[in-house]
């Protein structure tokens, strides 16, 4: 998990792959308009990753360090349709 974080993740961060890409917008963008590319992912940068908004989400989510349970979302036991059913219109 170390090597993850500390090689693979900056090494893909630095040296990004357009031709199999995740997002083939930014891919697109990237191999057709590399100054469109740099500004946008600057634009990202500032709008999701400094410290003030990393600090803004954390204020977001409650005190607990808890996980929310999943088991929650099954309390609606009066649901007599079984899951992937849809009623018809």
């Amino acid at each position: 998990m170390v090597n993850i974080f500390e090689v693979f993740l900056p090494q893909l961060l630095r040296y990004p792959n357009p031709t199999d890409p995740l997002n083939g917008e930014a891919a697109a963008l990237m191999m057709r308009e590399q100054k469109a590319y740099d500004a946008k992912v600057k634009e990202y940068v500032a709008k999701y990753a400094t410290r003030e908004n990393v600090d803004d989400a954390g204020d977001d989510s409650n005190d607990s360090d808890e996980m929310s349970s999943v088991g929650s979302l099954d309390d609606d036991e009066d649901d007599d349709e079984p899951a992937g059913q849809m009623d018809e219109v």
